[in-house]
């Protein structure tokens, strides 16, 4: 799934789905700003969201050897 994650200064505070959605957002975020000269720096990466599932956490079985004890 592609998404456009939202930065302020260097900060990932987000994302959306799409760019018009992000421009939006930091359009937003710049409107809150009150200090002339601290204002943040907003940018936005596109890229790909990819979820990496969890490997089982069952142990295999046991394997038996071939000498007994």
């Amino acid at each position: 799934m592609r998404r456009f994650y939202l930065f302020k200064d260097g900060v990932q505070k987000g994302s959306m789905e799409t760019r018009e959605e992000a421009l939006e957002m930091i359009c937003l975020w710049q409107s809150r700003e009150t200090h002339p000269f601290l204002r943040p720096q907003f940018s936005i990466i596109e890229g790909e969201e990819e979820v990496i599932p969890y490997l089982s956490q069952q142990k295999p079985p046991r394997q038996k050897r071939g000498m007994e004890r």
